[in-house]
């Protein structure tokens, strides 16, 4: 299904948004709907069901809380559990107790992951550059 929506712009932006549509050979409709694509925010629904509910207070972070957000990490000497947990589950030597923590360490890094990444795309939507966020969550 699609909707038409009539909406008013200055003489300055459909000047620029004709000029777009010239210089990429494309209908002025397809710039208007590639640039409202790209210009809305990421929506919760996308995210996990389970993890919903940790992502959304990013929402209404400013830019330097969502800029400490991006760069969370683990503590240097949880990653050194986490990875000493899994690689004894890989081996078959965890304790009940044990397979409970590392379930709650993923459990962590996978929010970790969702808020860092999250903070990363509202920042980009805010006009930061960011570097990447391909480097590891360990500290």
């Amino acid at each position: 299904m699609s909707y038409s929506v009539t909406i008013n712009v200055t003489d300055t932006l459909w000047r620029k948004l004709r000029q777009a549509a010239s210089l990429f050979r494309q209908p002025e409709e397809t710039i208007i709907l590639d640039s409202l694509r790209h210009a809305l925010p990421p929506l919760l629904e996308d995210i996990p069901p389970e993890y919903q509910h940790d992502v959304f207070p990013l929402l209404a972070m400013n830019d330097q809380e969502l800029l400490q957000e991006s760069q969370r990490k683990f503590s240097h000497e949880r990653w050194q559990t986490y990875e000493s947990l899994l690689e004894r589950k890989k081996r078959g030597h965890l304790s009940p107790d044990e397979d409970d923590t590392l379930r709650g360490f993923r459990r962590e890094a996978d929010i970790l992951t969702l808020r860092r990444s999250y903070a990363a795309v509202l920042l980009k939507r805010r006009g930061y550059q960011l570097p990447s966020l391909r480097r590891d969550s360990q500290g």
